[in-house]
């Protein structure tokens, strides 16, 4: 079709622009991009049969997992410490989130003059240790606390004064490590 048209516009007068690829480069390009859609949908399939795959095997260890877990019911009880050696909670503990150094604290202005509001990922049965500084290496604590939630405002700042954050998770008397400072300025 392409060919037609160049000469049909070649009949009436009208050149091919010089700056247009000719018919022969549209020809190869137009090939070429068949064959990365071709070579996108094989890979397209090959993800396909790697998800069902993986699918198949976690659908494969859970069912293991179910029959070590009934098999330390049988052996140990089903309260049994002994359960943790296979990685599996005793019944009457429930599963708990482990205490892990916080990464993703996220700072904003809070809503008064002088305040700054963060969060943090949220773990189960824990609370959480807030310490707040004029300098990133802690020297000039300015403010701690202690937060139920999973996020913190810090209020009665100097406006227009940085300030550094971090905070740990706590569970009874153990603390994960402190999480790597977040900044900010606190609003006017």
């Amino acid at each position: 079709m392409l060919t037609q048209a160049s000469a049909a516009a070649t009949a009436v007068g009208l050149p091919w622009p010089a700056a247009a690829p000719t018919p022969a480069q549209l020809t190869a390009g137009a090939t070429a991009l068949n064959t990365n859609v071709t070579n996108l949908n094989n890979l397209d399939g090959q993800i396909a049969t790697e998800r069902q795959t993986r699918d198949t095997n976690v659908n494969s260890g859970f069912v293991l997992m179910q029959r070590v877990d009934e098999a330390t019911d049988s052996l140990y009880g089903p309260d049994g410490a002994q359960k943790l050696n296979f990685g599996l909670p005793p019944k009457g503990t429930g599963t708990i989130d482990p205490l892990v150094k916080l990464t993703d604290l996220k700072v904003y202005d809070g809503l008064l003059p002088g305040s700054i509001r963060f969060d943090f990922e949220n773990i189960d049965g824990a609370s959480y240790e807030v310490v707040w500084a004029t300098d990133s290496a802690f020297n000039n604590v300015v403010g701690s606390a202690v937060s139920t939630q999973s996020e913190y405002m810090i209020a009665g700042l100097t406006s227009g004064t940085q300030y550094w954050m971090r905070v740990r998770p706590v569970r009874g008397g153990q603390s994960a490590p402190w999480s790597d400072p977040a900044t900010r300025v606190a609003p006017l």
